[in-house]
């Protein structure tokens, strides 16, 4: 009877402990279930005023080191709380904050952006070259030989109308003869247009005026008929020789005349965007020192030479000294038309293999990275195309630096879905909306802040 009621009083024990060890864990879930609700209630009052915030990542309540790129619950069901930007938008929070001790520190200058007159003063070199316009060549219009050759060498001046050579040809010779008949049997026959037709041969077989009144005046047929020269100038090619033979299918002289010349300057493709048509030129000459030759940029040419990498312009400039001579060297200054653009100084855009890109200066310290596109460069300022506005402040020589720690931070922050190790959430920037009861209490040595 004893051992009765000693076994039912200890099954009645252990039926008591087993009901206190629930109804104790059933307090705590219900505690943390409370918590939950009440965690979640402040979110849902706190999400209006976070209405346009940015969420870097969702961080576990128990463990602020512990990160998610999306909402989640942890093991007891308590959900993640979101971690909001400190600064208003998400673009802030690419870049970089720095306050003003270290900016001393670190040296760093800005520059503003604005509109300004942007050209350059091109230095380069060029040669004299002939004018392609005033030269001549003179091809016989018939077939015959050489009988006095007047020049006999390249570069001989020449004047206009000078005799160049004198030409025995059976061709026009018995032209002649046929002219002579005709004006002849003119008076008898009464056929003015044969006389015409035979007049015209010889001016078609490019006799000159002069032999040709002479014809008329002696009556008596020219055996030797002399070439003129069409231009003054000096001879550049000199195709006969003395008792040569000449036809029609080569020419016989080259002459050119330099009163006029070119000169034909060098340009990099890199210059082509402040080169205009019409720009003022000064030529200088080694050969002349304290002379200049004022002219403007008459044509540009439309290849560029394999060789040298390089544009040709084109220049002309009247020579009628003499004193420019074709193949001397001479050094060109060109001074190109001012435009007014919204341009930054070089050294404030960092060149990188995914693009260009300039530090942003922001108010409270913060600096932004951000891609710009260029136009030309010149005189230490380059032109925005995009990127940019006026008034915009710019770091000018410690953007690198800056630049390299924006990114460095920027990854930082998207480390997530999992432990990002020490220091992630403030290095970030950011705070947690709510952390639950735990957010006061530093687990880890994540929470510790710094900048």
């Amino acid at each position: 009877m004893n051992v009765r009621h000693i076994s039912l009083a200890v099954g009645c024990l252990l039926v008591g402990l087993a009901a206190g060890l629930g109804a104790s864990r059933w307090l705590v879930r219900f505690e943390a279930s409370r918590q939950v609700a009440a965690t979640g209630h402040a979110l849902s009052t706190s999400v209006p005023a976070a209405r346009g915030r940015y969420v870097l990542y969702w961080a576990n309540p128990m463990n602020p080191a512990i990160h998610s790129d999306h909402p989640m619950k942890d093991n007891m069901g308590m959900d993640y709380v979101p971690v909001y930007a400190r600064a208003g938008s998400a673009a802030r929070e690419a870049g970089l904050r720095i306050d003003a001790r270290q900016a001393q520190n670190l040296g760093v200058r800005l520059a503003t952006v604005r509109m300004r007159p942007m050209s350059q003063t091109i230095q380069t070199v060029g040669t004299v070259a002939l004018d392609q316009n005033r030269i001549d060549t003179v091809t016989p219009r018939f077939s015959g030989w050489v009988v006095h050759l007047r020049v006999r060498a390249v570069g001989d001046p020449i004047a206009r109308g000078q005799v160049l050579a004198d030409i025995y040809s059976p061709e026009l010779y018995s032209a002649q003869q046929e002219y002579l008949i005709a004006r002849r049997d003119e008076g008898s026959l009464g056929d003015h247009g044969l006389l015409a037709a035979a007049e015209q041969r010889l001016r078609l077989l490019g006799m000159p005026e002069a032999a040709l009144t002479a014809l008329k005046t002696t009556g008596k047929p020219m055996h030797n008929v002399p070439i003129l020269s069409p231009e003054s100038g000096v001879v550049t090619a000199l195709n006969i020789r003395q008792g040569g033979y000449v036809s029609s299918h080569a020419s016989l002289f080259a002459i050119a005349n330099l009163e006029r010349i070119w000169v034909n300057m060098a340009i990099y493709s890199y210059q082509l965007p402040w080169i205009r048509i019409g720009d003022v030129v000064q030529l200088r000459l080694p050969a002349y020192p304290g002379k200049i030759w004022d002219g403007r940029l008459s044509f540009l040419y439309p290849t560029l030479d394999p060789r040298t990498r390089t544009v040709a312009a084109r220049l002309s400039f009247a020579n009628t000294d003499g004193i420019l001579r074709p193949g001397m060297y001479a050094d060109a200054t060109v001074l190109s038309h001012a435009q007014t653009a919204l341009a930054a100084p070089s050294s404030a855009v960092l060149r990188t293999q995914d693009g260009d890109y300039a530090m942003l200066a922001q108010e409270q310290g913060h600096f932004l990275p951000v891609q710009v596109k260029l136009g030309p460069e010149a005189n230490g300022w380059v032109v925005i195309l995009k990127g940019l506005k006026a008034g915009d402040r710019v770091v000018e020589n410690t953007q690198f630096l800056l630049y390299s720690e924006s990114q460095f931070q920027s990854v930082k922050a998207r480390m997530l879905g999992g432990n990002t190790g020490r220091g992630t959430a403030a290095a970030a920037g950011a705070a947690p909306a709510s952390a639950g009861p735990m957010a006061g209490t530093s687990m880890t040595p994540a929470g510790a802040p710094h900048d």
